[in-house]
Parts: structure tokens; C-alpha cells; sequence
């Protein structure tokens, strides 16, 4: 008598390894949610597929095992970023929420500014804008990154024409922070229950006010406007950006170049003071 042993070896499988956790980007609006190994999964295979009763097949077993930020990446307080692999580095605008100090002006958006710095040179532009001209769908900066490279993210808002200082993740004074999934905002208040919690924000904390983003993702926070970490007003959300590693990376179309400058970059780009323009802005080279 055969017995055939591919159906039940498949079936094991598929059950007993394939789990996942879909996460959808928040404020992505169409585009598809990221499947992420919630758990081990893999694959279990049979030879011979079909033998006799009473003899035993060997079984092979390939398990993927999730990756985290810590696989790739370590955070050097109170942000730095450093790459131990190298990556595709993608970094997206979640929101900006500064207003005005000025009683005059009541709670006018102000402009804030987000910049970041590869390998400790100059800070470059990502963003110029106020909330409306964030568009959490776009990439700022997408670019393949080797080992050994640190990244720095920093911020600052203009108003009356005056740009006010500027925060990076290098400040001693933990203005700009950098969390990975499960962290708590450094506020000394639980900012996940606090009624000021910006909209943009709270899909990123989950009920207990932890960060809640992907596995591989970083979350930048950012506090521009006030340097009393005891005030309910230190929030951490005048500038938030997103960072995601990848080990690929697909074309979206957007134009998105390997100088790391987006030449559809959301917000008002060249428009701010010292603003960056695409050098090589009309090339889609994604595909590359």
C-alpha cells in the first residue's frame, strides 16, 4: 500500500509556520498594506513525496525569521542612526503641528523645516511646509545606503522671518528622538491619553501610547518650539518623520532618484529659505 504524503506535509506547512500581521502605512490612503512576518514562517518539504507504509521520508525545513530595526540598524541616543547592513533607507513626512507664539497672530501654522545628514555632512532638505502640504503617501528621500552609515534627522520652523534653532538628532538635549516599535514618547506625561494629540499622530501609538509602526520602520519625533521638557507642551510632535529599512526597494513612480532627492517631494520645496532643488529632478531612476 502507498501512502501519499505531499498533501499532509504542505498542510502542516502552510498551518503550522505561515503566520502574518498586516500593518497599512498610515495616511498611505490607497496604498497596499506591507505583510510582515508576525512570526516564523517558512516552508517544509518531503523526499521522497510518495513512499511505502512504514518508511520515512526526510523532511527539510526553511524558516524566515522576522527582522527588526536592531538586525540592521542600532540608534545612538538620543537618535543617530547607524547602519550595520546595507539598506535601502526611505524616509516619509507623518506631520508638523507648530503654531505661532505670537498672541497677535493667534494659532497660526508656522512653516517648519525637516532636514537630514548622512555620514556627519551638511544637512540637506527634505521638507518646507505646514500640515497641509504633507503627504505621508510620498517619499521625501529613498536610497540605497551602505554598512557603516550614520543618519541624522533635524528640524526647525521660521516665523516672522526668522528661522528659530535648529534641533538634530545629536542635540544633547533630546529635542529629536528616534523610536522603533513597542518605545514610549520621552514625554513626562503619557502623550498616547493627552487631548493634544495630534491626529497625524495617533495611528502611530497603539492604546497603551506605545509606538506602533513595522518592525523595520523608525519613528522621528520632534520637538522645535519649547525646550522645558517638564511643560505639557513638550509633545514631541512639531516634526514627525518616518524611516523605513529595506533590503529592496520597488519604483512608485514618483520620481524618486538615487541622489536621494525626490523631484515630487510633497511640501513647498525650493519655496522655503534655502530651499533644495533636484539636481537630477526630470530622471526616474528607481528602477535602477
Amino acid at each position: 500500500m502507498k501512502t501519499n504524503c505531499k498533501i499532509a506535509v504542505s498542510t502542516i506547512a502552510i498551518c503550522g509556520l505561515g503566520s502574518y500581521a498586516t500593518f497599512a502605512a498610515p495616511g498611505s490612503g490607497s496604498s497596499p498594506p506591507d505583510r510582515i512576518p508576525a512570526s516564523p514562517s517558512g516552508i517544509m518539504t518531503a523526499s521522497p513525496t510518495i513512499v511505502q507504509t512504514g518508511s520515512k521520508p526526510t523532511l527539510k525545513w526553511n524558516i524566515l525569521y522576522p527582522s527588526k530595526v536592531s538586525d540592521v540598524a542600532t540608534i545612538n541616543p538620543p537618535g543617530t542612526l547607524y547602519l550595520t547592513k546595507p539598506m535601502f533607507v526611505s524616509v516619509q513626512p507623518v506631520g508638523t503641528g507648530i503654531t505661532s507664539s505670537n498672541p497677535a497672530q493667534g494659532a497660526t501654522p508656522l512653516n517648519t523645516e525637516a532636514r537630514m545628514s548622512v555620514n556627519g555632512e551638511s544637512y540637506k532638505q527634505l521638507f518646507y511646509g505646514t500640515q497641509p502640504d504633507v503627504d505621508s503617501s510620498y517619499s521625501l528621500y529613498i536610497k540605497k545606503l551602505p554598512a557603516n552609515t550614520t543618519i541624522d534627522f533635524g528640524g526647525r520652523y521660521v516665523q516672522d522671518g526668522v528661522w528659530s534653532p535648529f534641533y538634530t538628532t545629536q542635540s544633547s538635549n533630546q529635542q529629536v528622538v528616534s523610536l522603533v516599535n513597542g518605545d514610549t514618547p520621552p514625554t513626562h506625561f503619557p502623550l498616547g491619553q493627552s487631548p493634544s494629540l495630534a491626529s497625524y499622530l495617533k495611528p502611530y501609538l497603539d492604546a497603551s501610547g506605545k509606538v506602533k509602526i513595522g518592525p523595520l520602520s523608525v519613528l522621528v519625533l520632534m520637538e522645535l518650539g519649547n525646550v522645558d521638557h517638564a511643560h505639557d507642551t513638550f509633545d514631541y510632535q512639531d516634526q514627525v518623520l518616518l524611516v523605513t529599512l529595506s533590503s529592496k526597494h520597488s519604483n512608485n513612480g514618483h520620481g524618486n532618484n538615487l541622489d536621494g532627492v525626490d523631484s515630487s517631494n510633497p511640501g513647498k520645496g525650493s519655496g522655503g529659505p534655502n530651499g533644495a532643488i533636484d539636481p537630477s529632478g526630470g530622471v526616474d531612476d528607481e528602477r535602477k
